[in-house]
C-alpha cells in the first residue's frame, strides 16, 4: 500500500520519468528544441525592456531605473539584469543583433562585454565611436567565446587594463572587509599626501579623512547641514567702527559707502543688507534653510509614490523639484518643492511640459 507521502510525491517524479524514458535522439532534439526557444523568449524579452524603457514605465511604478524594476519586480541578479539590458540597447542601435542572439551566435556576455569596453575606451579617448564602428565590432565578435572576444577587442581598442572592482565582504565581527588594486600612479597620490602633512599616517586614515570632507560637503549641499552666513557689509562694518584706534585695521570706509548709507535711515541699511544675504540671486536657486526642511520632510530619499503605493527607493542623485516649473511662476518656496530622484524628476517634467518639449533635454540612454 502506498504512504501519503509518496502519493504526494509521486507526481514529482513523472517529469524526470519521461526524461529518463526518451531515447538518445529524442533526448537531444528535445534539448535542441528548449534552447531555441529559450532564446526566442530571451528576444522577446529585450523587446518589452526596450518599449518599457521607451515608454519610461518603470518610473511610472515607482522605480529609479530599468535595472531596478528588473532586480526587484522581474527578480533578475544583478549580473543577469545587467546583461538583459546592455543587449537591449545594442539591439536598438544595431538592428542586425537580434538575429545574432536569437541564433545564438551572439551571447549576452560577449554584447555586455563589447559594450562595457567600447565605453572604457570612449572614457580614455575622450572621443566617441560612430554607430558604424559598433556594428562592425559588433557583428565581428559573431562566434566568438568570451575570451575570445576580449582578444579582439583589446586589439580593436587600445584601452588600459581596467581596475579591478572593489570587493567587499561583511565579516562575522559586523565589520565590512574592502580589497582595492592602486596602480602605481594611483598610489603616488597618498605617497604625496603622506610627504606634505608631514606626519605618518596609513592609508586607512587618509581615506576616511577625505571621506570625511566629501560627506560634510555633501551635506551642507543638500542642506543637512547648517551653513553659517557670512556676515553682511553693515555687520562688518559695525565690527570694524567698534575697533580700538590703535588697531592696524584699516578702518575707514569708502566715499561712497558713506554717502549711500547716510542716505538711508539705519533700519533701511540693515534691511536691505539682510534681503539682499538671504534672497538668491536666481529664480530658480534655493535658500539653504528651504533646502534643508525639504530634505528632512523627505527623509533623505525620493518623495515619488506610484499609483499603488510603491514609493521609489533611491538615495542618491536627488534633486529638488518644483512642483509647479519656474518656466509656469513657480516659486522656489518649501511648499512647492520635493525631492525627486534623477529619473523622476525627467518624469514629472515629462508629464507637465509633454515629451516633445522634453526630448531636447533628457539626456540620450546609452
Amino acid at each position: 500500500m502506498m504512504t501519503n507521502f509518496e502519493t504526494n510525491t509521486s507526481h514529482l517524479n513523472n517529469p524526470l520519468r519521461e526524461i529518463q524514458s526518451l531515447t538518445n535522439q529524442q533526448l537531444i532534439r528535445k534539448i535542441d528544441g528548449l534552447a531555441k526557444e529559450g532564446r526566442r523568449i530571451t528576444i522577446e524579452i529585450l523587446r518589452l525592456l526596450r518599449e518599457i524603457e521607451r515608454r519610461q514605465l518603470f518610473a511610472e511604478l515607482g522605480f529609479p531605473s530599468l535595472f531596478a524594476y528588473c532586480t526587484k519586480v522581474l527578480l533578475y541578479s544583478e549580473a543577469a539584469a545587467c546583461r538583459r539590458i546592455e543587449a537591449m540597447r545594442a539591439m536598438r542601435e544595431t538592428s542586425e543583433i537580434e538575429s545574432k542572439l536569437e541564433s545564438g551566435e551572439l551571447s549576452l556576455s560577449v554584447v555586455t562585454q563589447a559594450r562595457t569596453m567600447i565605453r572604457q575606451h570612449e572614457n580614455f579617448s575622450k572621443t566617441k565611436v560612430t554607430a558604424e564602428k559598433r556594428k562592425d565590432v559588433m557583428l565581428a565578435l559573431c562566434g566568438q567565446s568570451k575570451r575570445e572576444a576580449e582578444k579582439v577587442l583589446a586589439t580593436e581598442f587600445a584601452t588600459p587594463l581596467p581596475a579591478v572592482p572593489v570587493v567587499q565582504r561583511e565579516t562575522a565581527r559586523g565589520t565590512t572587509r574592502v580589497t582595492i588594486e592602486f596602480t602605481e600612479d594611483e598610489m603616488k597620490v597618498f605617497e604625496e599626501i603622506r610627504r606634505l602633512s608631514g606626519r605618518p599616517q596609513n592609508l586607512k586614515e587618509t581615506v576616511l579623512r577625505l571621506a570625511a570632507k566629501e560627506l560634510t560637503q555633501l551635506r551642507k549641499s543638500r542642506g543637512e547641514i547648517r551653513v553659517r552666513a557670512k556676515r553682511s557689509s553693515v555687520e562688518s562694518h559695525q565690527s570694524k567702527s567698534q575697533a580700538p584706534e590703535n588697531s592696524p585695521i584699516d578702518n575707514s570706509p569708502s566715499t561712497a559707502e558713506v554717502k549711500k548709507e547716510a542716505a538711508l535711515p539705519k533700519t533701511s541699511i540693515e534691511d536691505n543688507a539682510l534681503a539682499k544675504l538671504n534672497q538668491p540671486t536666481d529664480s530658480r536657486a534655493i535658500l539653504i534653510a528651504t533646502k534643508r526642511r525639504v530634505w528632512v520632510k523627505a527623509g533623505g530619499r525620493c518623495e515619488f509614490q506610484s499609483v499603488s503605493g510603491q514609493r521609489c527607493e533611491a538615495c542618491h542623485e536627488l534633486e529638488y523639484d518644483h512642483i509647479v516649473p519656474v518656466c509656469r511662476g513657480g516659486a522656489s518656496i518649501e511648499e512647492n518643492l520635493r525631492l525627486l530622484c534623477r529619473q523622476h524628476n525627467i518624469h514629472a517634467a515629462t508629464q507637465i511640459l509633454g515629451g516633445k518639449l522634453m526630448k531636447a533635454y533628457i539626456p540620450a540612454i546609452r
